[in-house]
């Protein structure tokens, strides 16, 4: 693919594709308007930044509906961010660009892949057991039993999640005659 001079990529190695990628680095106006005018819909990030792409940023944790409604989504969160409190870590809630929501948790680059994803679990599993009514951990649609599934997996090297602001694609309904 072609990529202009002017843009800054970054490229890493790909143990599925066995081949080095080269991504993009949005970090400018002038580069998030060519991605955007090239369709990309939707941008995802990685939890890490170029220059420590071993050492995240942050983690997140995916509260998922699927089938659940939305309020229950928001007690769970609510219920998470209780527990982070008492922990001493701040966190901030994104929407994940379709039904759910994201829970982001600063680490400062403090910590590897591996750690992040465990404390991940460790979190997740906490907030469900708070609130086992209403969320899940069961990651199968079928399993969920409409309740919010917390999603602790969605950290590790080369695992991304919606930028914020960025659009997701829905498959547009037909409108009715009158």
């Amino acid at each position: 693919m072609f990529v202009p001079d002017w843009i800054r990529t970054e490229s890493v190695y790909s143990k599925d594709s066995d081949r080095d990628i080269r991504f993009f680095v949005i970090d400018d106006v002038e580069t998030l308007r060519y991605v955007a005018n090239m369709g990309t819909i939707p941008i995802h990030m990685w939890s890490a930044r170029s220059g420590s792409l071993e050492r995240p940023d942050w983690l997140v944790l995916d509260l998922d509906p699927k089938g659940a409604p939305f309020a229950h989504v928001v007690e769970v969160a609510r219920a998470l961010r209780s527990l982070l409190e008492e922990l001493e870590l701040p966190s901030h809630p994104k929407t994940s660009g379709a039904t759910g929501l994201h829970v982001l948790i600063p680490l400062g680059r403090r910590y590897t892949h591996e750690e992040c994803k465990t404390f991940a679990r460790l979190l997740a599993t906490l907030v469900q057991h708070a609130k086992p009514e209403i969320s899940t951990l069961a990651r199968p649609l079928h399993a969920r039993g409409g309740k919010v599934y917390v999603d602790w997996g969605q950290n590790g090297h080369g695992i991304t999640i919606v930028a914020p602001y960025s659009l997701r694609p829905v498959r547009a309904r037909r409108r009715r005659a009158p």
